[in-house]
């Protein structure tokens, strides 16, 4: 384990769709708190209107890192 800033652990937390941004708000404000933490969205499916929106409403600070994930071919 590697500590940064003051002693807290890092954490990455990776979301990518409307209902895992919906369920992880509260878990997401409180790792912010105790944790150095990163969110990380990989872009899969990504709008303002489908994902974007819900951070404003859930009053969490837009993601650190956005991955682009989205392919012409996904499957």
């Amino acid at each position: 384990m590697s500590f940064q800033n003051n002693g807290k652990l890092k954490l990455l937390i990776m979301v990518g769709t409307r209902p895992e941004i919906i369920r992880l708000s509260a878990v997401i404000r409180k790792c912010r708190k105790y944790f150095d933490t990163v969110l990380a969205h990989t872009g899969q499916n990504y709008d303002y209107n489908l994902n974007g929106v819900f951070f404003k409403d859930l009053k969490l600070k837009d993601p650190e890192v956005y991955l682009d994930a989205v392919g012409e071919d996904l499957g």
